[in-house]
């Protein structure tokens, strides 16, 4: 018995590459480079502190620039998303054949 599969809507023209993304992204690292140079240089173990202290302001940033509209769109992935993809002509935005072979 062959079995379909929906296929999901297709990923967003930014591909996840938003500016929240990225400032958060950027905050992480730097904050972790400070974090471990803190822990290998004694005499610098206030980095540590400052480290910790960057990752949170950069996961607040992120998510502030997200919730200003700076990340990726709201609601997407759910049936209005899909209704979208399923009404694309991009041919690779949805899949009219079953599954085949592959279905096990």
């Amino acid at each position: 018995m062959p079995k379909t599969y929906t296929v999901p809507p297709p990923p967003h023209h930014n591909e996840g590459k938003t500016v929240a993304a990225w400032t958060m992204n950027l905050g992480i690292v730097a904050g972790s480079v400070g974090i471990a140079v803190g822990m290998v240089v004694p005499s610098l173990s206030v980095l540590l502190w400052v480290g910790a202290a960057v990752v949170v302001l950069a996961l607040l940033a992120g998510v502030a620039l997200s919730k200003a509209g700076l990340g990726q769109p709201r609601g997407y992935g759910h049936p209005q998303a899909v209704r979208t993809a399923a009404a694309s002509a991009d041919k690779n935005a949805r899949s009219l054949q079953g599954a085949g072979a592959d279905a096990r």
